[in-house]
């Protein structure tokens, strides 16, 4: 009993530690458009969102902004689906790239410009090459410097309104949602957490004009990318002084990344960054936001509450130790996991569309969160609670519960061993493992274990989830890991052309299933059905 009230204790200090308040919030009325992989602003006192995607996993050409208390619908030249979208110093809005098709195939060398004064898109000149998932920056004589792509090469590119947008040097690295911080009037750096194909990347960080190097606090604290918007506001807090979230391979967030000019590091921090609410994990989103006075990482859990995690900067430029506050709110309707979501000129967040478990079904809502204050603001059908002493207090019994049942659980899984058959058998599902494990079935029958190297963290981001999910419907699913899951797929495949074409060749069989190489077609085919291609066609003949 004794130590499980000691790991109830620690599961509610980890709250504590951080300091934690309920937040207000009110919702806004619904975008006329569900959206994710979009674009959101506050522009001219307008809030404005810009293309995506919609129901279906659909990119749509359209756009919206907010006046007189309901969303008007605009139509774009083109659709951008997480390309990039940059706002300029002339108050204009460039956007160029995106995913080209539906369900996040392809990109696009589409790029025109938003001119909010008459709420009307204008054509520039198109891309040097197809981009998705990339990220630009505008330089000090008005150039913009553009990189990252998905599932292609990369390369840095600059755009000018006279010369339109040409390549000017290959990238160490490809990248996908790269950060572009300028490091001097006429240059910058590029470096991103994935490469193109959705992997680690390497540590590389590129220069605009000088050699590329690389960086080994990139490899531990990863610059973490922001799939959900975009748009990627700079956390400036200086001369070419930046901040940014860090996070783990797991995507746990793990620290404060500080850049200035090229030299990376870490905030020294008051205490860990609170990784669990009470409602379980917090998922926290890139980019962090900025108010002059504090930096703010927004984030939700699974039970649809909202956080705003409030970093107190400044002490840590100082030799001192970052700040930090833990503001939330009550479970949430239509609450994204991932979404598009800015910093108001008055201090308060907004958050608008995005997705939880399926870029199929992408949300309307919008809701606007006042970290600053713990009473209701002006609703508009909503309503925001206070927390109280009570409420902290019933939290901490039920964590310390909790802390004691798992104590027993444990003592219990040590005493009863269960048969071995049953020992075999996968642990249960939950409804939303189902429900996600259907969406991956469903995306691999559609043909996506065709493409050569798929990887968990690209399922991950074209489902909108994270690769713990991912792992764990498919291996309570299908009892299986994920790359055995998918080389089940490819060799049913492989299977299927064997009887109908057995002339076509076997290398040839092995590059349409999805696999690297022809040996490891062999591999994977022998380990699934016992026998080489050969021999399992010949007993079928």
């Amino acid at each position: 009993m004794t130590k499980g009230i000691y790991i109830g204790l620690a599961l509610f200090l980890s709250l504590a530690s951080a300091r934690a308040q309920e937040m207000a919030w009110e919702r806004l009325p619904d975008l006329t458009v569900p959206r994710a992989g979009h674009a959101l602003l506050q522009l001219d006192g307008e809030l404005t969102v810009i293309g995506g995607h919609t129901t279906g996993f659909i990119p749509t050409p359209t756009a919206e902004y907010f006046k007189d208390g309901k969303w008007n619908t605009l139509s774009s030249l083109y659709t951008h689906d997480n390309g990039f979208c940059l706002r300029l110093k002339d108050g204009t809005i460039l956007l160029g790239g995106g995913l080209q098709e539906a369900f996040g195939i392809g990109q696009s060398f589409s790029a025109e410009r938003y001119l909010p004064a008459s709420h009307s898109f204008e054509p520039v000149s198109i891309l040097d090459r197809r981009r998705a998932a990339s990220s630009a920056l505008e330089m000090e004589d008005g150039s913009i410097l553009v990189s990252g792509n998905w599932f292609a090469e990369d390369a840095l590119e600059m755009y000018s309104a006279k010369d339109g947008f040409a390549t000017v040097k290959e990238t160490a690295e490809n990248r996908s949602y790269p950060w572009i911080l300028p490091t001097a009037p006429d240059n910058a750096i590029v470096f991103s957490a994935m490469d193109s194909w959705g992997r680690p990347g390497k540590g590389w960080v590129d220069r605009l004009h000088g050699e590329a190097f690389q960086e080994p606090l990139l490899l531990t604290a990863r610059p973490m990318f922001s799939d959900g918007d975009m748009v990627q506001p700079l956390c400036k807090i200086g001369e070419y002084d930046y901040l940014m979230l860090a996070v783990n391979d797991s995507l746990e967030a793990n620290g404060i990344l500080r850049v200035q000019g090229e030299a990376f590091s870490l905030l020294e921090l008051e205490t860990e960054i609170p990784l669990r609410g009470a409602g379980g994990p917090i998922f926290y989103w890139n980019p962090l936001l900025c108010d002059g006075e504090y930096a703010w990482a927004l984030g939700t859990d699974a039970e649809n509450r909202a956080y705003a995690l409030q970093i107190g900067y400044k002490p840590a430029l100082e030799g001192g130790k970052a700040t930090l506050k833990l503001h939330y709110t009550e479970p949430l309707e239509d609450l994204p996991q991932y979404g598009a979501f800015t910093l108001l000129t008055d201090g308060r967040i907004v958050l608008a569309g995005g997705i939880k478990d399926s870029n199929y079904k992408p949300f309307a809502s919008v809701y606007i969160f006042d970290p600053r204050q713990e009473t209701p603001v002006a609703d508009t059908g909503s309503r925001a609670r206070s927390a109280g002493m009570a409420a902290g207090i019933l939290t901490g019994l039920a964590l310390v519960s909790l802390g004691w049942w798992l104590v027993r659980r444990r003592k219990k899984a040590r005493t009863e061993r269960p048969e071995p058959d049953q020992a075999e058998l996968p642990e249960p599902q939950s409804q939303r493992e189902r429900e996600l494990f259907e969406r991956v079935s469903a995306m691999m029958e559609k043909g996506l274990y065709r493409r050569k190297g798929l990887t968990i963290a690209e399922l991950a981001t074209t489902l909108g989830t994270n690769t713990k999910y991912i792992s764990s419907c498919i291996n309570t699913g299908a009892g299986c890991s994920f790359l055995d899951y998918v080389n089940g797929y490819r060799v049913r495949f492989a299977q299927k052309k064997l009887q109908e074409t057995p002339q076509m060749r076997l290398s040839d069989i092995a590059d349409a299933a999805g696999f690297a190489s022809e040996s490891a077609f062999y591999r994977n085919f022998k380990a699934v059905t016992g026998q080489t291609p050969a021999e399992w066609l010949a007993a079928r003949n």
